[in-house]
C-alpha cells in the first residue's frame, strides 16, 4: 500500500519553498519506525533518509559522522501531521553529539535519544516547532502487514493519532500511568503496585518501578522479581485452565519454552496465562501476543529473562521492545504521564495500519 522509503525520498525532494520551520509550521512530526530483524532495534529514517536508532532512554542525539567532535548541529527531517497522514516535509536543525557507537542497525548513522530531557529529538521537536514536548509511538513487531510491510510509527508533538476508520487512538487508552524519576537515571520508569499472573499476585513485596526500553528486546525482571514470576507461571501453567501447555527443553535466553502446536489462538495471540502489571490508572496487560516468543515451528517461549543487575539501585523490571511492540504508547512530557493502549491485534489492528499516504 505504501513504502516508507519511497515517501522519504518524495519528501526529501520537493522544493525548499514546501519546507516547513517552526515560525510557519507549528504541526506535530510523524516518521515511520521499522524494526531490524538482525538486532531487534527500532529505527526511523531521520538524518537524510538514513536511520536513526530510537533510544527511549537516551538524553540526547549521537551521530556517528560529525563536522565537530564536541557538539554541533544537523539538520533532520520528517514530515508535519494531521495525526491522520503525513502532510508535508519538515526539516529542521537539531543539536547533536559526535561519538563512536557499537551494536547499531545496519546503515544507521547515530541515535535519536526520546527520553525525558531537554535534549532528547522529542524535546527538540517541541522547540523548533512550537509544538508539545509529547511522544506517541506504536513499535513494529516481526510480523508482516497486508501490504508486506512491517512499519510503525512515531508522532512528536501531541494531537491525534488516528487509525483508518478507527478514530484516534490517543482517546482510547486502556491506562495511564505517572511518570516517575529513578535515582537520577535517564528514562521513563513507571511504579506497579503489583505484577499479577492470573490476578495472582507475586510475591509480598511491592511496589516495583519499571523502566520502558526500546533496547533491549525482551522484558528483565531482576533476579528477587524473576524467581516468584516464574514460579507463579508455572502455578498458573500447570492449572485446569491451561491443561494443554506442554512444557519443552528451553531455547536460550529463555527458560520456560512450550510446544506451541498445542497452544490454541486467538486476537490477543496464544491463549496462556495473562500477565499484569498493575499501575495507577489501569493495568498493563500481557497476553500471549506480547509474551509468547516463537523460536521455532514447534516451540514458543515465555519472553522475559533475568536481569544481570541485581540491588534496589535498578528497576525491578525493564519492559522492553517485544513486550511494547504494536500498542500505542503516549509519553506526556509536560503531564509526565504515560498513557498506553490495549493490545492493537485484539481490535484487529497493529502499528502498521497507520496511513503514510501523503494528505491535502
Amino acid at each position: 500500500m505504501w513504502n516508507p522509503k519511497l515517501l522519504l525520498v518524495v519528501s526529501l525532494c520537493i522544493s525548499a519553498l514546501s519546507v516547513s520551520t517552526a515560525a510557519s509550521g507549528g504541526k506535530p512530526l510523524v516518521t515511520a519506525v521499522t524494526k531490524d530483524a538482525s538486532t531487534s532495534l527500532y529505527t526511523a529514517p531521520l538524518k537524510a533518509g538514513s536511520p536513526l536508532l530510537l533510544d527511549l532512554s537516551g538524553s540526547a542525539i549521537t551521530l556517528t559522522t560529525c563536522t565537530s567532535k564536541t557538539g554541533t548541529t544537523a539538520t533532520l527531517s520528517a514530515n508535519a501531521t494531521n495525526g491522520q497522514n503525513p502532510l508535508f516535509p519538515v526539516s529542521f536543525s537539531a543539536s547533536v553529539s559526535c561519538a563512536k557507537q557499537t551494536g547499531l542497525p545496519a546503515g544507521a548513522v547515530g541515535t535519536a535519544g526520546l527520553g525525558p530531557s531537554t535534549q532528547s529529538l522529542t524535546a527538540q521537536v517541541a522547540r523548533t516547532q512550537g509544538v508539545a514536548n509529547e511522544l506517541a509511538i506504536c513499535l513494529p513487531s516481526d510480523g508482516k502487514s497486508t501490504s508486506g510491510d512491517s512499519v510503525g510509527v512515531a508522532i512528536f508533538g501531541g494531537g491525534p493519532f488516528i487509525f483508518p476508520d478507527r478514530g484516534d487512538f490517543t482517546q482510547n487508552l486502556a491506562g495511564t500511568a505517572p511518570l516517575v524519576g529513578f535515582n537520577g537515571a535517564p528514562g521513563y520508569y513507571v511504579t506497579a503496585s503489583a505484577i499479577a499472573i492470573e490476578q495472582g499476585k507475586i510475591g509480598n513485596s511491592g511496589p516495583f518501578v519499571v523502566e520502558l526500553s526500546s533496547t533491549a528486546p525482551y522484558t528483565a525482571l531482576r533476579s528477587d522479581v524473576y524467581a516468584p514470576f516464574v514460579k507463579a507461571f508455572d502455578i498458573a501453567a500447570a492449572g485446569p485452565s491451561f491443561s494443554f501447555m506442554t512444557r519443552v527443553a528451553s531455547v536460550a535466553p529463555f527458560e520456560r519454552c512450550y510446544d506451541s502446536t498445542k497452544l490454541p489462538q486467538s486476537l490477543l495471540g496464544y491463549f496462556v496465562p495473562q500477565i499484569d502489571f498493575v499501575l495507577g490508572g489501569g493495568n498493563y496487560s500481557i497476553t500471549g501476543g506480547n509474551s509468547m516468543v516463537q523460536v521455532n515451528s514447534n516451540t514458543a517461549c515465555l519472553g522475559f529473562v533475568q536481569s544481570k543487575a541485581t540491588g534496589g539501585q535498578v528497576p525491578a523490571a525493564i519492559l522492553s521492545g517485544f513486550q511494547l511492540e504494536n500498542r500505542l504508547l503516549v509519553l506526556d512530557n509536560g503531564k509526565h504521564q504515560l498513557g498506553f493502549t490495549t493490545f492493537l491485534n485484539a481490535v484487529g489492528l497493529s502499528c502498521s495500519n497507520f496511513n503514510f499516504t501523503l494528505g491535502a
